[in-house]
């Protein structure tokens, strides 16, 4: 593990160059990994963050398909606002060593697929904290350290500020139809802030999605003690709709949203009820986890272990819509938009059809076009934008005056359009 920790401490400053422009976001490099979740240990739902020096944890869970152990190595890259890689050396940010192995785990019992269910918990006696901000953890197979398996990101705040938040359907575009409008206020009477248009960097994220995050905001009012970024039209977000549900926890029924299940050696097949385009209905109400998915199983004790691996087919019959793709999106694709989100389209059923080996569970999805050329999402083509929809909206308050060399996280806070905050 020291070995590890020296060679990463010497190429540290070269990796700062070569990974200055290079963005880090949660997601899996290895077919051999699945399941993928990163959240507050502990905490059914939650934003992947934790206070400096608290007594919560950071929880990174996955599998990793075979059977028996692989040793798996991490190591912790400290990132700025935007999810590029600090300044900062290691010695900086963190206290331990680079390299540290990932003991927790266990065999799966009783499953068609064999895996390895493993679990990381941060902080620990090995790796612990020094500043607040973004943080990327890089995990590789301990005989390969120059290939990284996947990435788990998560933030960890010094809470000195606080921030009361707000969601409308009134806005500029349009009032009670398709978009909303998020606003909030930062009090920060205990940590005075001189130039808050450029010591300040926001980040708003709509449902966890990266994709269409909101960034670059100036405030639209100063006073001694709140800094105010009220009905600021950047801060409009097309409403999108409900997501999707569907569920499947026993080969022996079926389960939500779901038409068969069938036995193809080696794997069980789930395919889930045709879906269709919501664009030109009317929206309905449905109780959805904001595009998150809980691993569960029927008659099972330990879902991390006895849950097994289905292939789920996913349809969308539509016409193919042109100067675009489509992608399956939510947290079972770590809200990434690639090749493994990707849909084809079939020419002779006339559906988008994408085939995803999932763990047994829970899960929301929706689907997202990406026209030819960008790289955000739109929900308005097919799931429609409807302003009563219920998102949740994250927003991360990140200081830096002139001087500093890292941005430090020092206020988090979540709020819903029907005006909740938690």
């Amino acid at each position: 593990m020291r070995v590890y920790s020296l060679l990463f401490m010497m190429l540290f400053a070269l990796s700062i160059g070569v990974n200055a422009q290079v963005k880090f976001f949660t997601d899996v490099n290895s077919k051999q990994i699945k399941t993928l979740q990163v959240k507050v240990a502990g905490e059914l739902i939650s934003e992947p963050y934790i206070a400096l020096g608290g007594e919560e944890q950071i929880e990174i869970n996955f599998d990793g398909l075979g059977s028996g152990y692989t040793r798996y190595a991490y190591n912790v890259v400290h990132c700025n606002a935007d999810w590029t890689q600090s300044q900062l050396n290691p010695i900086e940010y963190m206290n331990g060593f680079q390299g540290t192995t990932i003991d927790d785990f266990a065999n799966s019992i009783g499953t068609t697929t064999q895996y390895s269910n493993y679990r990381l918990l941060l902080p620990n006696d090995d790796v612990q904290f020094k500043v607040s901000g973004n943080y990327a953890i890089q995990v590789y197979n301990e005989d390969t350290p120059d290939q990284i398996i996947f990435t788990a990101c998560f933030s960890v705040v010094e809470p000195v500020v606080n921030i009361s938040a707000s969601v409308s359907g009134n806005t500029d575009i349009d009032t009670n139809q398709s978009h909303q409008q998020v606003s909030f206020n930062i009090n920060n009477k205990n940590f005075p802030i001189t130039y808050p248009q450029t010591d300040l960097k926001i980040f708003v994220y709509q449902d966890n999605r990266r994709d269409n995050a909101v960034t670059d905001l100036q405030p639209m009012s100063i006073l001694e003690n709140q800094i105010s970024y009220t009905y600021n039209r950047n801060l409009i977000f097309p409403a999108g709709n409900e997501y999707r549900r569907m569920e499947f926890l026993s080969n022996k029924y079926n389960g939500m949203h779901v038409e068969n299940i069938s036995f193809h050696n080696p794997y069980y097949n789930v395919e889930l009820m045709t879906d269709y385009r919501r664009d030109k209905g009317t929206y309905q109400y449905d109780q959805d986890q904001d595009g998150r998915f809980f691993i569960r199983c029927s008659d099972c004790n330990d879902p991390d272990t006895e849950a097994d691996y289905y292939i789920v087919h996913f349809t969308l019959a539509c016409d193919p819509l042109p100067d675009g793709s489509v992608y399956l999106n939510g947290e079972l694709f770590n809200n990434v938009l690639d090749e493994k989100s990707k849909m084809g389209y079939n020419f002779e059923t006339k559906q988008y059809e994408k085939a995803v080996l999932l763990k047994q569970g829970s899960y929301n999805y929706q689907y997202l076009f990406v026209p030819t050329g960008s790289s955000v999402g739109q929900t308005g083509p097919i799931e429609g934008n409807y302003y009563q929809t219920q998102n949740e909206y994250s927003i991360y308050v990140y200081y830096r005056p002139m001087g500093a060399r890292y941005d430090r996280l020092i206020g988090v806070t979540t709020v819903r359009n029907e005006m909740q905050v938690f």
